[in-house]
């Protein structure tokens, strides 16, 4: 198939899940095209997007004076919804040039991650081009302060609906009185082929004796990472030596910092900063349990099902998370990890305890958590779900 995937930002660090489905997409043959919405302004960026010479395969949108040239003619796109005016007028524009291209690359359907933007454009480029297309729903995009009306309006001109998981399925359908059966779960994965690879090398030189958690996440309110810190104070008298590692960027980077100092924590707790996917991969592979005690935000937003999690389970990492929204379908409790409830301190910090207490514990449970994703978050499967709903448009 020749597929059109219309992104907000591409590469992006944080959407590996996005990069893994078309990395799979590519493998089994078929021709992906990129439809970014605005250029990248990341330094570093995943391997798989130099393996596969994705930025060949990426399209931008043209100039500012282009873009106005696009707008000057007034049509129907223009009563199609969506809130904020001048990102509208934006999308209206991009939509008209990317047809363009869509149509001279004789594309078979579109799809876009994210329902805001990039499924509005993707809309917009179906009506000019007539080409069907599908979206996935994840988290911010759905959960802040969400726009009923014009989100209805987007899954009424799909074909289908994915989102990652059933308590993102029964959300939708609940609020925005869409028929369940035009939502389809399929989970976003990890790569599980370079995390095989991974587990060969470190399996062969893990350090031994050393109290060690890690998380790797965007530093943003939703993902919990004040409430971790706050436990591993409460657990440093009992183990002097914990490292505590923080792999990632974001707006709550200066806050972050502020706290460790301010619980005289910097001997104990480490902020990496950014890096590529299979860094962060080999250093969650050499730690004893994952940590990503997720929250709902202040303004609503919250994770999904969290790649980062499903990468550590596949490592074998014991993880460690909250009950919260899609996460309990990822983890059973006390099974293939623990969870807690989100911005308990105390409960967080006895799971962490639990776990350092107790190799034999982690080790059995990092078994079934790998068990778990190669049977149920299996990139290989999911892609193939993806594939019979476009062959079937």
């Amino acid at each position: 198939m020749r597929i059109g995937y219309i992104l907000g930002q591409f590469p992006k660090l944080s959407e590996t899940f996005i990069l893994n489905e078309i990395s799979e997409l590519i493998r089994r043959g078929h021709d992906v095209y990129i439809f970014s919405l605005f250029n990248s302004k990341e330094n570093i960026v995943q391997p798989e997007v130099e393996e596969y010479s994705l930025l060949e395969r990426t399209y931008y949108p043209p100039s500012y004076h282009k873009l106005c040239i696009e707008l000057a003619r007034f049509d129907r796109l223009l009563f199609y919804r969506n809130r904020r005016k001048i990102n509208k007028f934006y999308c209206i524009a991009v939509a008209r040039h990317f047809s363009k291209i869509a149509e001279k690359l004789d594309l078979d359907v579109l799809h876009a991650h994210f329902a805001n933007e990039p499924t509005f454009t993707a809309m917009l480029m179906s009506k000019l081009t007539g080409l069907s297309f599908t979206f996935t729903a994840h988290a911010f995009d759905i959960f802040i302060n969400p726009d009923v009306k014009a989100l209805r309006e987007r899954i009424e001109n799909s074909r289908m609906v994915v989102t990652e998981s059933n308590f993102h399925k029964k959300y939708i359908a609940s609020i925005m009185h869409t028929d369940p059966d035009k939502i389809c779960v399929i989970h976003i994965c990890p790569n599980l082929d370079k995390i095989c690879e991974i587990r060969k090398v470190v399996e062969c030189g893990r350090p031994d004796n050393r109290n060690s958690i890690i998380t790797v996440s965007r530093l943003v309110e939703k993902k919990g990472l004040v409430y971790s810190i706050m436990a591993v104070k409460k657990l440093i008298r009992q183990f002097p030596n914990l490292e505590y590692t923080i792999v990632g960027d974001g707006p709550l980077k200066q806050k972050l910092l502020r706290l460790i100092r301010s619980l005289k924590l910097e001997k104990n707790v480490r902020l990496t900063g950014p890096m590529d996917n299979l860094s962060a991969l080999k250093m969650v592979a050499n730690s004893d349990i994952f940590v990503l005690p997720c929250i709902r935000s202040k303004n609503g937003d919250m994770d999904g099902t969290p790649t980062a999690l499903m990468e550590a389970m596949a490592l074998e990492v014991p993880v460690i998370s909250t009950k919260i929204s899609g996460i309990p379908e990822l983890i059973e409790n006390g099974k293939e990890g623990f969870l807690v409830e989100p911005k308990n301190v105390e409960q967080l910090a006895n799971a962490i305890k639990i776990l350092l207490q107790d190799e034999d514990m982690r080790r059995k449970m990092g078994k079934r958590e790998r068990k778990k994703i190669e049977e149920k978050f299996n990139i290989h499967k999911e892609v193939e779900k993806l594939l019979k709903i476009w062959q079937g448009v």
